[in-house]
């Protein structure tokens, strides 16, 4: 991320691939997929916002939700026997949710190495 216009998103690339992280071992295309070379603000919180994990309920056995905004993946994963990923497609009331979770995570005091603390 050389392009400071995109420091703000650092804080929000760091978590969600913190967040993330083992998703892809369950289904492989769900993983962070974002190119850093955006060139725009506009450009990179589309990207950060429309992943494709977004499009999918991820559920375990007892219909229980997984939600990014509360928890890693990995921890709903070590409280499930079975995880299911039904198509949603877009939910405009989740994206609206993530959309300004991913706001909310943006460092826009513009210092790279100073973060919001996790939420």
């Amino acid at each position: 991320m050389t392009n400071k216009e995109l420091w703000p998103f650092k804080p929000v690339y760091d978590e969600l691939k913190i967040r993330l992280a083992g998703i892809e071992d369950e289904c492989k295309p769900l993983g962070l997929e974002v190119n850093l070379c955006n060139k725009t603000e506009k450009e990179m919180f589309i990207a950060l916002a429309t992943q494709k994990v977004f499009a999918f309920d991820v559920m375990n056995e007892h219909d229980d939700i997984w939600d990014i905004r509360l928890e890693p993946f990995s921890t709903f994963k070590n409280r499930s026997a079975q995880i299911l990923f039904p198509f949603t497609g877009l939910n405009p009331s989740k994206r609206l949710k993530i959309s300004n979770w991913i706001l909310e995570l943006c460092n826009w005091e513009g210092n790279i190495y100073l973060g919001n603390t996790r939420h």
